[in-house]
């Protein structure tokens, strides 16, 4: 063989793999650009929920408030959720996480809400709660044939090999950047674990109305605080049950119904409000369940199931719904 058929020999191999390369990348582009727009294909794409009262049977459709409140990441850059307990809101705000991460920055209907590249904050009402919201999601997406191959359990040779999935960090493939990775990370309710964190474009506080603090402004205030380096295109979903007239997230629902200057309205959530009797349509719930917890719960039924914000002033309450414990014993993360 001569020189020069050994060098055209080497061409046609860089070239086979060149072109190999490239159609890579463009089957790549085409998977992650054609993500649904409709939320109840992506929520299948994913993979049905099982009901716990249905002998695991799966669920094909989303309730309406779960497809709602999922839509709303894509509308508002602020939303509070005032749930009742056990309607599948946690869940269904996990997935809408995730939907976030694989919707490309560019091209797509809901790019301007994309967190690909970015870090997702899930803070939970204690970290192990957070570590079980990383598990839920990193279980929902492995098992999902159409999403599996997001998941990063050992990174590439683009990536850090500190990129890899642990148990509060959930990383997630960047098609558009395969050496910036997307992450969701869990936290638990303490500003000490909130701070630092610098490329945050979405965060996700769920049941943060159970933590036991004196006084949550530091954690809110450090949460705010971590949207500011996307430069205004940050955004935050707050999820969580009433409970006493105290705290932040009492303080954002009483702002819902107040009105100020340019800047206050601009800061205002977006609220919804999602009773049990919306999960008794749906048929996740039954009206004669919740009939028997109305005679168990008593004067708390309304905080549990109603999404009412109790009074201390004027009913009887246990006094550890409003005195919280100025010393919790919470894992610091």
């Amino acid at each position: 063989m001569n020189i020069e058929t050994a060098l055209d020999r080497v061409e046609n191999k860089i070239n086979v793999r060149t072109n190999e390369h490239t159609q890579n990348i463009v089957n790549k582009w085409n998977i992650y650009q054609k993500i649904p727009t409709d939320i109840q294909k992506v929520y299948e794409n994913i993979g049905l929920l099982e009901h716990p009262g249905e002998n695991g049977e799966p669920v094909k459709k989303l309730a309406a408030y779960q497809k709602q409140s999922w839509m709303d990441n894509f509308r508002y850059k602020y939303n509070l959720i005032i749930k009742s307990q056990k309607i599948g809101i946690t869940t269904s705000e996990l997935m809408a996480d995730f939907n976030r991460c694989i919707i490309p920055t560019r091209g797509h209907k809901y790019s301007d809400f994309s967190t690909m590249g970015f870090d997702t904050l899930i803070i939970a009402q204690t970290y192990p709660h957070a570590k079980e919201h990383i598990r839920t999601l990193y279980d929902m997406i492995n098992q999902s044939v159409e999403y599996r191959d997001f998941l990063v359990d050992k990174p590439s040779e683009e990536m850090s090999k500190k990129d890899r999935t642990r148990a509060n960090v959930l990383i997630i493939r960047n098609p558009e950047n395969p050496a910036k990775v997307t992450r969701v990370i869990g936290l638990g309710p303490t500003a000490s674990g909130v701070w630092s964190w610098k490329r945050i474009k979405h965060i996700h506080m769920s049941d943060v109305t159970a933590i036991d603090q004196v006084d949550d402004r530091p954690l809110f205030a450090a949460a705010f605080s971590r949207l500011g380096s996307t430069k205004g295109r940050g955004s935050m979903t707050i999820e969580a049950p009433p409970r006493g007239e105290q705290g932040k997230v009492y303080q954002l629902y009483k702002d819902i119904h107040t009105e100020g200057n340019e800047a206050f309205e601009r800061a205002k959530f977006h609220y919804r409000e999602y009773p049990a009797t919306m999960a008794v349509d749906a048929g996740l719930m039954t009206e004669e369940w919740l009939d028997d917890e109305r005679e168990r719960q008593g004067p708390l039924y309304g905080m549990m199931y109603e999404c009412k914000f109790l009074n201390p002033a004027t009913a009887w309450y246990p006094s550890d719904l409003f005195n919280y414990d100025p010393d919790p014993n919470y894992v610091t993360y």
